[in-house]
């Protein structure tokens, strides 16, 4: 007596169906669940805040575009927009701010249990400064660091 397995064809959509119906019910439940975990943890991840006109600036690229003494204080908002800040310093010398920060969470904090008790996010800071004199660019810098967060044991 022989016996002969019959495979379905995978080239057609009939393979499929060749599964009984509660295989294909976990079957589905499992791929509907790994979609919706993969598109969680895609839109999930990142934070961003600031003024956005200075989120691919450069030391570089600022100071091309701003000259001390040169540029003027319509010039530098219509680049940048309004300032996060605004303040003047001891001489009198006002002082506008601009920052934008961007960070993701910490790859950890997705691992069961252990991301109960740690949570952490990492990313970068930018921090714009332009100090005017009368309505001319005195002294401006860029800075960019990295910064992190945890919380947790």
């Amino acid at each position: 007596m022989k016996i002969i397995f019959q495979t379905p064809d995978i080239a057609t959509a009939d393979w499929f169906d060749a599964f009984p119906l509660l295989v294909r019910k976990w079957l589905m439940n499992k791929v509907s669940l790994a979609a919706c975990l993969a598109a969680a943890l895609l839109v999930a991840g990142c934070q961003s805040s600031g003024n956005t006109s200075i989120r691919k600036e450069t030391a570089e690229t600022v100071d091309q575009k701003i000259q001390d003494n040169v540029t003027t204080k319509q010039q530098v908002r219509t680049m940048f927009g309004d300032p996060m800040n605004v303040h003047f310093t001891d001489s009198g010398h006002e002082e506008w701010q601009y920052s934008y920060e961007y960070s993701r969470q910490n790859g950890t904090n997705f691992v069961p249990y252990y991301g109960s008790f740690s949570n952490g996010t990492h990313g970068r800071e930018k921090n714009l400064t332009i100090i005017f004199n009368n309505d001319v660019v005195w002294h401006h810098s860029l800075t960019s660091s990295k910064v992190q967060a945890h919380d947790g044991l």
